[in-house]
């Protein structure tokens, strides 16, 4: 199996920053504890953003102190344009009829729906796991993923498809290179196509429990029941 490993790591188009306001498409826009299940009962949450201008996306959040809610008004417009300038560490936003809000650059929301949110969230995530150097315990083949958000932001996984099972096996490694466990995914995809011996995995819209081809097509988890990593049933369809 080949895995696509360039992460995006030059992020030249990303870095230039708009000398003035230009018109964007706030894509979507959430509120969220970027401490997850660790946060305390007076945490603060974030609010997240994505924003298309023109064929690029920038995702941003801010931070609103309990009950502030001054994102609140910017998230009303959704699916709108607004004006946006932006730098490499920051993006100002100015919704209509609304003064000017600063951001931070970037994001830790891992519940973006649309596929370019969630690579702008992910690309640096990925490109710092790869830059660190790879535990000794874990393979050359495997391939830094973006983990389940429960605490583990990647995972080091690698897969391999068994055609006479019909299905591609997993490991998966913690950061540190201790081994996690396995799992398994159906040799086909969402749709019905069969995976090829030679598919390639798109690392930055795959994550721990669904693996997207560079195709853009969903490979569905395995949920057959094994004994021991073995089949209990090894005629029955994946499902």
């Amino acid at each position: 199996m080949a895995v696509v490993v360039w992460v995006a790591l030059s992020m030249n188009a990303s870095a230039r920053s708009a000398k003035s306001f230009s018109t964007a498409t706030l894509v979507a826009a959430a509120d969220y504890l970027p401490c997850g299940e660790g946060c305390s009962a007076l945490a603060n949450q974030a609010s997240a953003f994505c924003f298309r201008v023109g064929d690029q996306t920038l995702v941003g959040e801010g931070s609103s102190y309990l009950h502030e809610g001054k994102f609140a008004g910017a998230k009303e417009f959704a699916g709108k344009q607004i004006q946006l300038r932006f730098s490499r560490r920051s993006i100002w936003i100015k919704p209509p009829d609304s003064s000017v809000m600063k951001l931070s650059r970037g994001s830790q929301f891992e519940n973006f729906q649309d596929a370019g949110c969630i690579r702008e969230v992910r690309k640096p995530l990925l490109a710092a796991a790869n830059a660190h150097r790879r535990p000794a315990k874990v393979p050359g083949t495997a391939f830094a993923l973006a983990g389940t958000g429960k605490g583990d932001r990647y995972l080091w996984y690698q897969c391999d498809l068994d055609s006479d099972k019909a299905e591609i096996a997993c490991r998966s490694w913690y950061r540190n290179g201790d081994l996690l466990g396995r799992d398994w995914y159906c040799a086909r995809t969402a749709a019905g196509e069969p995976v090829k011996a030679d598919f390639e995995l798109d690392p930055l819209l795959s994550q721990v429990g669904r693996l997207v081809l560079l195709s853009g097509e969903v490979v569905p988890r395995d949920h057959r029941g094994r004994t021991s990593g073995i089949l209990d049933r090894p005629n029955e369809a994946c499902r």
